[in-house]
């Protein structure tokens, strides 16, 4: 059985199924080829994307049911699910107890924690493609925290400021925890009095920790209080304008809104990067949005998605090759498992409909 593997997953005792051809239909290897390292880099020197691999031997014992499974890094959702139940137990504690989880806290923000789940490529794909099991205010918690770790890194911050705009995401939400359950896991539409409520979540949380042991954490108390005001002053609660919001407040604002059109939730489906950059680039034009942050994390965010494989709404799989960096809302260029480069720019039937990663392909 033949089976397309991305070449950066490639290993030696491989072996090729079907000829590989550079970009001018040049063989670079045979059929039957088995690799090794030296053949491995020379896929990569000829700009080859993709290869197929005969798998006959190995499917035969394999036992192994191809699903959403194939989509995710264990070892990445390994520490996810870690980082899931600190931030629960930091939201329980502050919940039943008033009482700010320092331990909890720690853990999240420690140097290797924040390694293994800040890579922005990783990141990004994991955010987008995980099952949410459980309180899902608790995962948009965490996947803020994370995309914040991943934008400090963008942005040049420091080592500190970095763990305080991680805390400061994490805890963006923790006011939640005084909104009552039936109004917060409401399905339905909300009542104009109920949709005030949820607004209150974030003077709850900034007057909770303004007397916890981060009350001297002027970035962080502010970023979770500023972080659903808007630039031109549509925001909430003091609907302040462009300079008056704080940093972290209009970084987490762009996080926020990014990893809540990232989630795959029973009323709302889940949507591609790209359909998100429109979205925020719309209201970076509106002046909702800080330029400069806004700008930054979409530039970015799209560089870390090349050599992405996604998913394309006519059911092809294929890699990201190239994106237009001048443009934050230009299709990317894609080249498919059959070998087919496509500019989705010029494919205006075409879209990206997922990430996905080589091991779906």
């Amino acid at each position: 059985m033949l089976r397309s593997y991305d070449v950066d997953v490639l290993r030696s005792g491989m072996k090729i199924g079907r000829d590989v051809l550079d970009m001018d239909g040049k063989v670079v290897l045979k059929k039957n080829t088995v690799l090794n390292a030296d053949s491995i880099a020379s896929l990569i020197g000829h700009n080859v994307f993709s290869v197929y691999i005969d798998e006959v031997e190995e499917e035969e014992e394999s036992t192994e049911v191809t699903g959403q499974e194939h989509l995710l890094d264990q070892n990445y959702l390994e520490y996810y699910q870690k980082t899931y139940e600190k931030v629960d137990a930091v939201f329980y504690k502050f919940a039943h107890h008033n009482e700010l989880d320092e331990e909890s806290l720690n853990s999240i923000v420690d140097a290797e924690n924040i390694k293994k789940l800040c890579e922005g490529s990783t990141a990004v794909t994991q955010i987008h493609n995980m099952t949410r099991k459980g309180d899902y205010t608790i995962h948009h918690a965490a996947n803020v925290g994370i995309l914040a770790g991943v934008f400090a890194k963008w942005v040049g911050y420091n080592k500190d400021m970095e763990k305080d705009i991680i805390i400061a995401g994490v805890l963006s939400e923790i006011g939640k925890v005084k909104v009552p359950r039936e109004i917060l896991n409401k399905k339905g539409k909300l009542e104009p009095e109920e949709f005030a409520e949820i607004k209150r979540h974030v003077d709850y949380g900034y007057d909770m920790l303004k007397h916890s042991e981060l009350k001297n954490k002027t970035d962080i108390l502010s970023g979770i209080l500023h972080h659903h005001e808007r630039c031109d002053g549509s925001g909430y609660p003091n609907r302040l304008k462009g300079e008056q919001i704080s940093d972290f407040g209009k970084i987490i604002a762009i996080l926020d809104i990014y990893d809540a059109m990232a989630a795959n939730r029973s009323y709302a489906k889940r949507n591609s990067p790209f359909d998100i950059f429109k979205v925020l680039y719309d209201d970076v034009l509106k002046g909702k949005l800080d330029t400069r942050f806004g700008i930054l994390f979409m530039r970015n965010l799209r560089r870390s998605l090349n050599g992405n494989w996604v998913g394309l709404n006519d059911g092809q799989r294929a890699k990201i090759v190239y994106i237009d960096e001048a443009r934050v809302i230009s299709q990317p260029v894609v080249q498919t498992v059959k070998n087919e480069f496509i500019d989705l720019n010029k494919k205006p039937d075409l879209k990206v409909e997922a990430l996905l990663t080589a091991q779906e392909v």
